[in-house]
C-alpha cells in the first residue's frame, strides 16, 4: 500500500508579507499498538506472542533505566536514542541551578541503512485531507450565526464537523471564542455545551 501525504502551510507571523509556503508531510491513519507488534513477529518467528510482549516490556524498562544513567542506546539495524535537555538562556554556568533544568526530549537517530530502506516507498496524494481547514474569524462567526439561528447549543464534537477541524484545533478555536467573549460554556464540565454568549450573535431573519 503506498504511503498517502497531503500539502501543509508553513505558519508565517501576521503582517511579515511572507508568500506562502507549503510543505509535504505523510498521513498517519492508525497506531500500531504492541498486540499488534507481537502478533506479526509471533508470524515472522517461532516465538509466542507473549514471549515477544515479554520482550518488549522489558525492553522498555531497560530504556528507562540506561537513558536515566546518561547512556545512548543503540538497537543495531534501526538506530540511537539519547536524551535531550532543556534550559532557560543564561550568560553564565552560575546562574541556574539543576532544578532549572529538565528533560525536553528522547532523540531517535536512524541508522543509515533503516533510512535508505524508505527512499523506495511508493507515495500517493491522499484524497482526504487529516489536517483543519483554515477559516478567517470573519468566516466562523458567520457560520456560528447561522448555526445559533436554529440550534440552542453547541458541542464540542459538532463545533469540528462544523468547521471541518482536528480535534486539537478545534479546542483551540473554542478557547479563543470563549476568551473573546462569543461564546459561554454551559452545562456539565465533563460534557460542556456552548451557547452564544448575550448580544453577541443576531439571529439571522
Amino acid at each position: 500500500m503506498p504511503l498517502e501525504y497531503d500539502f501543509y502551510e508553513n505558519p508565517a507571523p501576521e503582517g511579515s508579507g511572507r508568500e506562502k509556503r507549503l510543505h509535504a508531510r505523510a498521513i498517519t491513519r492508525s497506531t500500531m499498538n504492541t498486540d499488534e507488534i507481537a502478533e506479526q513477529i509471533h508470524e515472522m518467528s517461532t516465538l509466542t506472542t507473549s514471549d515477544v510482549k515479554g520482550v518488549l516490556v522489558s525492553l522498555v524498562g531497560l530504556m528507562e533505566k540506561e537513558l536515566a544513567s546518561g547512556r545512548r542506546i543503540h538497537i543495531e539495524g534501526l538506530g540511537f536514542f539519547q536524551l535531550t535537555l532543556s534550559c532557560p538562556p543564561v550568560s553564565s554556568e552560575k546562574e541556574i541551578r539543576a532544578e532549572s533544568i529538565n528533560v525536553k526530549s528522547i532523540v531517535f537517530r536512524p541508522e543509515a541503512g533503516f533510512k535508505d530502506h524508505f527512499r523506495a516507498v511508493s507515495l500517493v496524494r491522499a484524497k482526504q485531507k487529516s489536517h483543519s481547514k483554515r477559516h478567517s474569524e470573519a468566516e466562523i462567526d458567520h457560520l456560528l450565526t447561522r448555526y445559533f439561528a436554529e440550534n440552542e447549543f453547541l458541542s464540542s464534537a459538532r463545533f469540528q464537523m462544523l468547521f471541518g477541524l482536528t480535534k486539537s484545533t478545534s479546542a483551540r478555536r473554542i478557547q479563543q471564542l470563549l476568551a473573546a467573549g462569543k461564546l459561554r460554556k454551559v452545562g456539565l464540565s465533563g460534557h460542556p455545551l456552548y451557547e452564544p454568549a448575550p448580544g453577541w450573535y443576531q439571529k439571522e431573519k
